[in-house]
This record gives structure tokens, C-alpha cells and sequence, in this order.
């Protein structure tokens, strides 16, 4: 899990997760240091998610039924974002 650069507290899943679907900023809960996602963590956060869906739902699909093919996909999707949490990293934010 991600940590605060300034004061090593340890974000809570929570907040990542919360923070992953809107790409914000991350404040410490001890410090107050801003904390913003990197590049790489959207990249890793994007393959996590939407490629397993994406994949799934173009390529891979062995459902007749529409309906079940896209709830699958959603499952995908959802363990995707659940584990986002553990892949994103941010950094803290320089004032000035």
C-alpha cells in the first residue's frame, strides 16, 4: 500500500480506491502533505480494470446471452478496481 512521502503513514484502501476513480489528490491524515497519483499508476491502474473488460467483453465472450456477458464484464471490472488499490502509488505534491 501506498505510504504519505512525508510522514510514512500508510493510506487507508479506502481513500486509494475513492481517489483511483476520480484521479484527486490524496491528503495525509497525519501530515496534510497532497499526494497525486503518477503516470504509471494510471497505466497500471487502467491495466488492472478496463483491459481485463475490455478483453472479456470483445474478444473473449462465451455467452450467447447478452445480459450474462455483461454482467460478467462488470464482475471483471470490479475485482479490477478492487485490486487498483495495491498497483497505485502517489507522490506528494511540491508546494510553490
Amino acid at each position: 500500500m501506498t505510504r504519505c512521502d512525508g510522514c510514512d503513514t500508510e493510506f487507508k484502501w479506502s481513500e486509494i480506491l475513492k481517489r483511483n476513480l476520480h484521479y484527486g489528490f490524496i491528503a495525509c491524515r497525519k501530515c496534510g502533505g497532497a499526494h497525486k497519483i503518477d503516470f504509471p499508476s494510471r497505466l497500471k491502474v487502467t491495466l488492472v480494470s478496463v483491459v481485463p473488460f475490455l478483453v472479456f467483453g470483445l474478444f473473449l465472450t462465451p455467452f450467447d446471452n447478452t445480459f450474462f456477458t455483461i454482467v460478467t464484464g462488470l464482475f471483471i471490472f470490479v475485482i479490477g478496481m478492487l485490486i487498483s488499490p495495491f498497483v497505485a502509488n502517489y507522490k506528494l505534491v511540491e508546494e510553490g
